[in-house]
């Protein structure tokens, strides 16, 4: 199970296995991914499949790898000279360019970036002269702008400045036009920027437009606009006035970008195939290949270290929680005129509204009782100090999993009436060569406590990363891959982020009840939210954000919004990988998931009971049943209509103790001891 071993395929409509070695199967969802570019030199073919980008004859024939990473390379662009490829790598930090060496003799370490680090880059192409390149950057913070680079002399300038976003952009082979797609708010623009002249907006649509190509001629642009009914194929004919239509043709429309080999012969990938088509044909001919590609380890359905949480310093005062709606985290809609009796930090009874003569009665009025929420993959403060967990349990999260550095008192501190907090619960980032019995060695950074374990594979062998990965889920610790190739090839049991389409697919694709996920299904720490997530303006302008100085916005790390539609089940909220301020960057997932196509119950669960399973800990944290540990979030409004209601908290109980939402921002707020 430990060994890679390597199939053919013979790539045609599905890019439907021919086994050599082994029965396998070629993940269908990367080869939905596939996109391609041609040569205008020899005819060659580029793609990228599996994560890497393969060339081959324009006839077909065999493919050669040229990248063999773990990070995803996508949208391979060829130089004018044939020579070099350009092409994007895409992590959870952003995206980078990076361009290889496509020579015969050239071999598979030929790659470097040209981009710059800490920088979001995406859609790089070549301008004719073969010098130049152009892209999308985030490197102003004014949203994505053009940009272009000189290759030789490093030297940089920006090309559009506008409200939104600038993407995808096309030089004319000419090299005096440029095409590219404007992304604001309200509306997707196919814009025209002609050699001197002012730009025009040559389509204007409510749906998305994207993938912008120039015959060669000049004479057209294609371009692909996604509508209710499916994606659709149309071209701008640049005449006076421009016209619009649709490119006739009986098959499926191309997935990207179309690439053209002279003016009357596109070549496109459609329905996990490569295709050639007469500019004025109606079918396309496939064009057959077959590639080694690496097979992945099957497996197997992960047993979870059992889990038990201590309930630490609880009050001793009966309570009972009473609102106007309660939303338990199993069901999927609310319950009405319910009270959660809470005793010794635990919930005792969630019953119909009634008299309570042994209890405290806090009636909340017209309120929506919901879980406390999970952080599964959290930030802290470099040095967690005691008001901080107020700070967090202001934002509604009774629990996270954290790989800070934690002492037993800093793990602790926030269990006391004095200086409330979340429930921290530790995890790992460890290199994947590390011996797992290194932790024995130096318990402070390794030690079977762990809830969680990522893996960083930067420059390990796969056989290696794969055997230590195996060894710590034989312990019954999941593992974190940082992307999906990563997650493939070690067989990890959750993959950090769901940006790529790849994720949104998978998380569309799996065969369960979406309340009740499977334990044998990659989970997906959502990761999502960044400074083109709807709703991140009035999150830094709430009353959290203002009374915790929360100000910082996040970077670029995606190319475009994931679409999730109702795909939940797989998805847990973990809020690391936004850069903003714990506990600001949970409600910034939340919202980014719901910009996503989540309703508000897959949301709630995201940061509820899914993150519960994954962790081993269901039925004592993330749902309101008797049992459950005592941790609520009071709420105004209906989140599960409007998932931006979950951060209008009244008050929050952890552990049993009832905290209004005025004591803990003072708290969080005040150098001052609270005794």
């Amino acid at each position: 199970m430990l060994n890679r071993t390597t199939s053919r395929y013979l790539a045609g409509l599905f890019l439907l296995p021919v086994v050599l070695s082994i029965a396998a199967e070629l993940d269908v969802n990367d080869v939905r991914e596939l996109s391609v570019d041609v040569s205008r030199v020899d005819g060659r073919i580029a793609m990228n499949l599996d994560g890497n980008i393969w060339t081959m004859p324009e006839s077909g024939g065999l493919a050669r790898r040229h990248t063999d990473g773990i990070t995803p390379a996508t949208r391979p662009r060829w130089s004018p000279d044939g020579r070099r490829i350009l092409y994007q790598l895409n992590t959870h930090d952003g995206a980078q360019i990076w361009q290889l060496d496509a020579g015969q003799n050239a071999g598979q370490n030929s790659a470097q970036r040209i981009s710059a680090t800490g920088q979001h880059n995406q859609d790089g192409a070549w301008h004719p002269q073969g010098e130049r390149i152009v892209y999308a950057s985030d490197r102003h913070d004014t949203g994505l702008d053009l940009w272009e680079t000189d290759l030789p002399t490093g030297l940089s300038w920006r090309l559009t400045q506008h409200v939104g976003d600038e993407l995808e952009p096309a030089w004319s082979s000419s090299g005096r036009h440029l095409a590219y797609i404007r992304r604001t708010d309200d509306h997707y623009i196919l814009v025209l920027r002609r050699f001197a002249q002012a730009e025009t907006n040559l389509v204007v649509s409510d749906t998305p437009l994207s993938a912008p190509s120039w015959r060669p001629d000049g004479s057209l642009l294609t371009f692909l606009r996604d509508d209710p009914d499916g994606q659709s194929l149309q071209m701008v004919i640049l005449s006076e006035p421009a016209l619009v239509l649709d490119v006739p043709g009986d098959e499926h429309s191309p997935s990207s970008a179309i690439r053209w080999r002279n003016r009357m012969q596109m070549v496109f990938a459609a329905n996990g195939a490569i295709n050639i088509r007469g500019f004025e044909d109606r079918k396309p001919q496939r064009l057959y290949f077959s590639a080694a590609i690496n097979t992945d380890p099957v497996r197997p359905p992960l047993k979870m270290a059992p889990r038990e949480l201590e309930v630490i310093d609880a009050p001793q005062t009966r309570l009972v929680i009473r609102g106007a709606r309660l939303f338990d985290g199993i069901g999927q809609y609310y319950r009405e005129r319910f009270d959660v009796v809470v005793s010794s930090g635990r919930i005792v009874a969630v019953e119909p509204r009634r008299d309570w003569n042994d209890a405290t009665i806090l009636d909340l009025g017209d309120v929506t009782i919901v879980p406390g929420l999970i952080d599964v993959w959290s930030a802290l403060p470099d040095s967690p100090a005691p008001k901080n967990g107020a700070a967090l349990l202001a934002y509604g999260i009774t629990t996270l999993v954290t790989d800070h550095a934690l002492t037993e008192f800093d793990s602790k501190q926030w269990e006391s009436e004095s200086y409330p907090g979340p429930r921290v619960l530790p995890a790992i980032s460890v290199a994947a060569d590390t011996p797992f019995s290194a932790r024995a060695e130096n318990p402070s950074n390794y030690y079977s406590d762990n809830f969680l374990v990522r893996l960083k594979m930067d420059d390990v062998p796969i056989d290696t990363a794969l055997r230590q990965a195996q060894t710590w889920r034989d312990a019954g610790i999941p593992v974190i891959a940082d992307n999906h190739l990563a997650g493939k090839r070690i067989g990890a049991d959750i993959i950090l982020g769901v940006g790529s389409a790849f994720a949104a697919r998978l998380s569309g694709q799996a065969e369960f009840s979406p309340s009740v996920p499977e334990r044998n299904s990659p989970m997906l720490i959502s990761g999502l939210a960044d400074s083109g997530t709807s709703g991140i303006d009035s999150l830094l302008a709430s009353r959290h954000a203002r009374a915790l100085g929360h100000s910082l916005r996040p970077q670029r790390r995606h190319s475009s919004g994931a679409d999730l539609n109702e795909s939940s089940a797989l998805i847990i909220a973990g809020s690391k990988a936004n850069g903003l301020p714990p506990g600001l960057a949970l409600h910034a997932e939340l919202r980014s998931l719901a910009a996503s196509g989540l309703t508000g119950e897959q949301i709630l669960r995201a940061a509820g009971n899914n993150a519960a399973r994954v962790l081993g800990i269901e039925h004592q944290v993330g749902t309101i049943v008797p049992g459950a540990m005592a941790d609520l979030v009071l709420v105004r409004g209906d989140p599960l209509t409007n998932i931006e209601d979950m951060l209008d908290i009244v008050a929050v109980v952890r552990n049993g103790r009832f905290f209004s939402l005025v004591s803990l921002l003072e708290r969080a707020s005040s150098d001052a001891t609270v005794e």
